[in-house]
């Protein structure tokens, strides 16, 4: 790992830092009290959805505890002030940077996991009840947090190293072998490919499927549910495209162009931000964290559910 570990970049650090930490609470909060929600209703844990909320929880919370605070306070403070030698300030950047490359793989397939089996319990239910038991849905969890650590384990073994960015105080892992060059051009865009298809054809499933109730049950309620429905695809896919394709387009692009520092910065703040909204866009699908919610907070549910 190459660096002086000192800060070069041409942008307030501290100011940064600040937007950042008001983030990382808020994620802190939003995940803990779902994550205390279903702890609490454990009956909860033996659906499928559950498990893949838990495990996107628990990722956020990863990513926010142990990887974020050391951003922020080498922002804060300037330089990379974890370790009073260079090989502590090594080890330190090492551990900051395999933390950040296993989260966000975990993320992004739990994301993905999430959208097909929500996917499959709308457009498909009968094959949702048939093979999407409990132990399916924790094994495929299992597999994505084991996958994502042989990934981030890369620099280990050669295909990858870990490498510290002056200009922004990252650690991170950079892909310096054909390999996992090709893998990341394959895998990601169809990650992405497979959330952005899977949200879209349970929408409009959905949504035609309301119309032809709406013959039943009266245009009115056809015309709330439908509303409701625009609501929640429609905050999905705009988190996911706001937090998720910037970061896809940054990644594809920096290796051939100088990207902006302010872009740069923009780019990252908004991809965290995902680890805010997720929880709750995504619990509005569990019907356990709605129920305790309104009955703690009854003005506010109401509020946001109206």
């Amino acid at each position: 790992m190459e660096g002086n570990f000192t800060f070069t970049g041409e942008f307030s650090g501290p100011a940064v830092a600040a937007v950042l930490t008001v983030e990382m609470i808020l994620a802190l909060i939003a995940n803990g009290v779902v994550l205390s929600i279903t702890l609490y209703q454990r009956k909860s844990l033996k659906q499928s959805s559950t498990i893949f909320f838990t495990s996107l929880i628990l990722a956020n919370l990863v990513l926010n505890l142990l990887c974020l605070p050391f951003n922020i306070i080498a922002l804060a403070a300037g330089e990379w002030i974890f370790g009073s030698t260079d090989e502590e300030k090594t080890a330190t950047c090492i551990f900051a940077a395999f933390v950040y490359s296993y989260t966000i793989p975990v993320i992004f397939n739990t994301l993905a996991a999430i959208s097909f089996d929500r996917f499959l319990f709308i457009v498909k239910p009968h094959l949702h009840k048939r093979f999407m038991r409990p132990w399916v849905a924790l094994t495929l969890t299992i597999a994505i947090w084991i996958l994502s650590a042989v990934y981030s384990f890369a620099p280990f073994y050669g295909l990858n190293e870990y490498v510290y960015n002056e200009q922004y105080l990252l650690c991170y892992q950079h892909s310096n072998s054909i390999i996992s060059v090709i893998m990341f051009i394959v895998f990601l865009p169809c990650v992405t490919t497979a959330i952005i298809v899977t949200s879209l054809w349970t929408f409009c499933f959905a949504r035609s499927f309301l119309k032809d109730q709406s013959v039943i049950a009266g245009e009115s309620v056809y015309a709330s549910k439908k509303k409701r429905l625009f609501g929640i695809f429609g905050s999905m896919l705009l988190i996911y495209g706001i937090c998720v394709v910037p970061s896809l387009l940054l990644l594809a692009f920096q290796q051939f162009i100088d990207v902006p520092p302010e872009l740069f910065i923009c780019i990252r703040v908004g991809f965290f931000f995902i680890t805010i909204a997720s929880p709750i866009i995504q619990s509005y699908f569990r019907p356990e964290i709605k129920s305790a919610l309104a009955s703690c907070c009854p003005l506010l549910f109401y509020c946001v559910c109206c």
